[in-house]
């Protein structure tokens, strides 16, 4: 334990012990003794220091905030400035010109533009209306309620520019191109395309084909897609949804479609379409078309998957025959095929299949209604072929070709031969229809085995000419039934047994 301080001090000892605190922190002060004896503690004056860095830190921030505020104030005030200055020029005549001036340098053609608007953000046109020269595969379009997300840069730059363009509504015509006639591309990329947008977008989109000498095409209500610059480097057009119709062809529904474009040749990637009253199959098509070659022949490849058999032959022939089909590959068919000239020649061939758990029924002639009284069956009238059934499908001109015709329901009917339904729905053909030799056997009727003949694998065969039209078909049943003789050697049943004629055995019951 350190010492404990004495109790009393002299006077001399308090002296000396402040004298000692005075000199130990000599920045407290120091003690005097005034002359009136009585003792003071006097501090050493501090000078001030000229330099204060904290102040002159906040200061100097001080200022470069003011000066940072005033600058960005100035740029502000300059930039909307330059933006009104912009604004008011873009939506001035001279831009005007010159926009339509770029359009026509980067399609080709004449440019009719109606109510130009711009703001800093979009840019807008009421109408746009462009026509090529006939030398050219498109013949016009016409667009309204344009819309665009421009850049900055389309303002006082060369190019007008941007992400998309929306297009409320748009027509686009093509034509045969006319042989000697200045010709351009529809839209040009690189350096020379002083428009240049990312996408253009049409929801209502309508497509019109004039053909001289073949049937017209059109393309209705669809959703189109552009692209100028695709990864490929290549203008592909896409469409999704419409209504496709062609003169003297079953209206179809369009369900998608891919095109690309590179230089003379045009490249269908995948256009699919499927039946105008349902989606359940599909027809798709896909090839490479010369637009500008008309000597030089465009095959596209064709492929059927659960496609209903009229979407190809037609209502007229849909009457007689009707059903699910695939298509069989093979290589001299399955094609559309045809010459972009006035007079296109169009032909298509599909070699087709029922499709698995489908059938294929024929209806509509005058033999399958006699067959279902002779029989007393009402399944001959609609007859049903499951079993593989196949044949091939030639539409050429104005004519449908319903050509190889092997159908079968095991048991009771087979069914072979060809039928041509032409543009004015007139019938020719003939078919070989066979009964199966057990049916044929039972029945009692004499002058159906006369018509039948003996049987050949496992069938009775009988062969009738047909004519008529699609909606009146007409074959020559009746004459070799009539004509049959009445009675058979073996049961001595003659033509004066009741129920026995064809007037007796057709009349509905």
């Amino acid at each position: 334990m350190p010492d404990s301080e004495p109790e009393k001090y002299s006077i001399d000892d308090m002296m000396d012990r402040l004298k000692n605190k005075s000199s130990e922190n000599p920045n407290d002060g120091e003690l005097v003794t005034r002359a009136d004896g009585s003792q003071a503690l006097r501090k050493r004056k501090r000078k001030r220091r000229s330099s204060q860095p904290e102040k002159e830190t906040h200061t100097r921030t001080r200022r470069a905030r003011i000066l940072q505020v005033s600058g960005a104030l100035v740029l502000t005030l300059l930039a909307v400035l330059t933006v009104a200055t912009a604004v008011v020029y873009a939506n001035s005549a001279p831009y005007r010109e010159a926009l339509v001036r770029k359009i026509a340098a980067a399609t080709g053609a004449t440019v009719d533009l109606q109510e130009f608007r711009i703001n800093p953000k979009t840019a807008d046109i009421s109408i746009l209306a462009l026509e090529w020269p006939e030398g050219n595969i498109l013949k016009s379009l016409s667009t309204r309620g344009i819309s665009g997300e421009i850049a900055p840069s389309s303002f006082f730059g060369k190019t007008m520019g941007g992400q998309d363009v929306t297009v409320a509504e748009g027509t686009l015509a093509l034509r045969i191109p006319s042989p000697g006639e200045p010709r351009v591309y529809s839209l040009k990329t690189g350096e020379a395309n002083h428009v240049r947008f990312n996408r253009y977008r049409i929801p209502q989109f309508h497509l019109n084909v004039t053909i001289p000498k073949g049937p017209a095409l059109a393309l209705s209500k669809s959703e189109a897609s552009l692209n100028p610059q695709s990864a490929e480097g290549r203008i592909q057009l896409s469409l999704y949804r419409g209504v496709l119709a062609m003169t003297g062809w079953p209206k179809l529904q369009m369900d998608r479609a891919l095109i690309s474009f590179r230089g003379d040749e045009t490249d269908i990637i995948g256009l699919r379409v499927l039946h105008e009253t349902e989606d359940r199959g599909s027809l798709e098509v896909k090839g490479t078309v010369f637009p500008y070659q008309p000597e030089r022949l465009s095959k596209l490849e064709v492929q059927a998957s659960a496609f209903e058999l009229s979407g190809i032959t037609g209502p007229a022939m849909g009457k007689l025959f009707s059903g699910r089909i695939d298509s069989i590959p093979t290589p001299t068919s399955n094609f559309l095929a045809f010459r972009p000239a006035t007079d296109p020649s169009l032909t298509m061939e599909v070699t087709f299949r029922s499709t698995p758990s489908e059938s294929i029924e024929a209806q509509g002639f005058p033999f399958l209604f006699g067959l279902s009284q002779v029989f007393d069956d009402e399944w001959f009238e609609r007859p049903s072929f499951e079993a593989n059934a196949t044949g091939s499908i030639l539409r050429e001109g104005g004519s449908i070709h319903l050509k190889e015709l092997d159908l079968e329901a095991k048991g009771r009917m087979t069914l072979r031969g060809s039928i041509t339904v032409k543009s004015d729905e007139s019938l020719s053909g003939t078919l070989e229809v066979g009964l199966a030799a057990a049916m044929v056997a039972s029945s009692k009727d004499p002058r159906l085995k006369a018509v039948f003949g003996p049987a050949e694998e496992g069938f009775c065969w009988a062969s009738f000419d047909i004519s008529g039209t699609a909606t009146a078909p007409k074959d020559n049943f009746k004459e070799l039934y009539t004509s049959a003789p009445a009675t058979a050697p073996e049961s001595g049943i003659s033509d004066d047994a009741p129920g026995n004629s064809f007037e007796e055995l057709t009349r509905p019951r």
